[in-house]
């Protein structure tokens, strides 16, 4: 049905005015063409200003799918929030050197990648010289489909069009690109199974910016080099992101990184996006996956953010299939050296000392009186365009580390970790009897949580951990997880309680922080005076401890001293902070192993 759309966008020199009107203009008719309901007549030569449903999204990849069966297929790979089926779309075979996922509307109301997705995958699929050898292409046409479903015209108060489009929280009012370790939602859940099964090497993930104004109409959020580290972030930084800022420019459309300002303007310099595993593409790289955020300009005409966004599609995928066996090679690298590690990196902070000069093509900015609050507002001056360069801190340097073991001991009690363990297709055996091991146990020593709820949890920080060999209680059918997978390193970020998204920051282990036995304090001096009397190195300790407290100035009250010598006493029940998920040392053979 849409064979005869055969207007090849690959070879277009966009550099060309003209060329480029011309692809823009069959981009729109096509949706157009898919959508009756959009009704191009009453817009100007500028293009479209709708973005389909997603009824609509669905039944254009219906019809790619049913035109196209040998090259081509729309599936189902879970449920989303609101009830609907989530699907992704491929194109090519599945067993290409490379492959390339793209993910739209993860907020729904910024929607360039769900229009650009459609009209790149029908000029690949219709281009003379056929589909690009060496790829397997997924899509997912709308990811947060509860949020697509909520369509207005006004939610994005700064955004330039379209005139309707979804809404940026999905069925259960969360942003689902800070759900992809917690998987709070069944549409996460849904794509850790969906993500893992196809792994890919090369992620993009499509959104609409918010925040300064500029003249560059796309800009882009790397995977972070530094906190990505090894071969493949070195290569990543030197090699293959200048080849698709370079691509973008051959072609006539100016790309900068994505404008994170420092100060109130983009002249006081920006930073690297810090996406850690909460993040889409941040998640991508727990599996080795480089990542790409596509951050079109919310103030530049929807069509033209459409037509960007769609020419870093084809930018990326020429560059991909340049460097495919690269690619392979550099991800075959960077799992060899992380279970080479005896300690990861697991929270990053930004080096405010390394700084480096951008090439920035801005607007002059200035402060006026506001005729509203009647205090300066900030104003551009489109009149004035700039190009200079500005101050680009993209350094990031680790903050915190944890121990990459030789397995992970995980008691069954704690089957939402399971759950999404199994979601990422980690290999795991079980305990076949009940049995006590001595493990290595981690003690939360220092920890603290947000006053208030942020994405459904009071998320926590691990501040100070003390880890120590112990006997532990086991079960059968607990589990034992070798690191030696290809899921290590997202074993290592969300199992380890010190990383900056792990389990344990997301507040799933909570229950364990809590004590459940306590003493009346009326009965335990009686106790409490024979321990100091029978053991002189308590008594030592205490002692000290007494005299520290006067020293600094602090109040230790009866009750405070009193429950320092419970907690070390046997009646003590000895879990509370105790992290329950156990380790074996590296120096060390898992048991139950074949």
């Amino acid at each position: 049905m849409l064979q005869f759309l055969t207007f090849d966008l690959m070879n277009l020199s966009f550099g060309d005015p003209i060329r480029r009107r011309c692809a823009l203009l069959f981009s729109l008719g096509l949706l157009c063409w898919l959508f009756p309901s959009l009704d191009l007549h009453s817009q100007s030569l500028s293009g479209s200003n709708t973005t389909p449903t997603w009824e609509e999204v669905i039944a254009a990849y219906t019809e790619l799918a049913k035109a196209h069966p040998e090259q081509t297929n729309l599936q189902e790979f879970g449920a989303s929030d609101v009830g609907r089926p989530l699907h992704l779309f491929t194109m090519g075979p599945e067993t290409a050197p490379l492959r390339m996922l793209i993910n739209n509307a993860i907020h729904p109301g910024e929607p360039c990648g769900v229009n650009a997705s459609i009209a790149w995958a029908n000029s690949l699929l219709t281009a003379p010289e056929g589909l690009p050898e060496g790829v397997h292409i997924g899509i997912v046409p709308m990811y947060n489909i509860g949020g697509g479903l909520r369509r207005n015209c006004c939610t994005r108060a700064n955004q330039n069009g379209p005139d309707e489009y979804g809404f940026r929280g999905n069925a259960r009012n969360l942003d689902l690109n800070r759900d992809f370790i917690k998987c709070d939602s069944r549409n996460a859940l849904s794509f850790n199974k969906m993500f893992s099964d196809f792994s890919p090497d090369i992620f993009v993930d499509t959104h609409t910016s918010n925040g300064a104004d500029y003249q560059a109409t796309l800009t882009l959020i790397t995977t972070q080099p530094d906190k990505l580290g090894g071969p493949l972030g070195a290569w990543l930084e030197d090699v293959f992101t200048p080849m698709l800022y370079s691509g973008m420019a051959e072609r006539g459309e100016t790309m900068v990184p994505y404008v994170n300002s420092i100060q109130s303007t983009p002249d006081g310099g920006i930073t690297d996006f810090l996406e850690t595993p909460r993040y889409s593409t941040g998640y991508g790289a727990l599996h080795h996956a480089i990542g790409f955020t596509t951050e079109a300009h919310m103030l530049k005409p929807f069509p033209d953010r459409v037509q960007a966004t769609q020419l870093f599609l084809e930018v990326l995928l020429e560059a991909g299939r340049s460097q495919s066996n690269t690619l392979r090679e550099k991800k075959r690298a960077q799992h060899t050296a992380f279970l080479a590690l005896d300690s990861a990196s697991v929270a990053w902070e930004l080096d405010t000392t390394a700084v480096d000069a951008l090439d920035f093509p801005g607007y002059e900015a200035r402060y006026e009186w506001s005729n509203v609050t009647g205090e300066r507002r900030l104003k551009y001056d489109h009149s004035a365009p700039y190009n200079r360069k500005i101050d680009h801190y993209h350094t990031f340097t680790p903050s915190r580390t944890a121990p990459v073991p030789q397995a992970y001991v995980i008691p069954q009690a704690w089957r939402h970790v399971l759950e999404r363990l199994r979601a990422n297709q980690v290999e795991y055996h079980q305990v076949p009897n009940d049995t006590v091991m001595a493990l290595e146990v981690t003690r939360i020593a220092s920890h603290s949580a947000l006053g208030r709820p942020y994405e459904g949890h009071h998320y926590r920080t691990i501040e100070a951990v003390k880890r120590s060999i112990e006997e532990v209680q086991l079960f059968a059918g607990d589990w034992i997880v070798p690191v030696d997978q290809a899921a290590a390193r997202y074993l290592v970020e969300t199992l380890s309680p010190e990383a900056v998204d792990a389990f344990m920051a997301w507040n799933f282990f909570d229950s364990t922080l809590q004590q459940k036995e306590y003493f009346s304090s009326y009965v335990f001096e009686d106790t409490a005076e024979e321990m100091l009397k029978s053991r002189p190195d308590l008594q030592q300790e205490f002692d000290r401890v007494q005299k520290e407290k006067k020293r600094e100035g602090g109040a230790w009250s009866a009750r405070q001293q009193l429950d320092w010598l419970y907690k070390r006493s046997d009646h003590f029940e000895q879990t509370p902070a105790r992290y329950p998920i156990f380790s074996i040392p590296k120096n060390q053979s898992i048991p139950f192993y074949e």
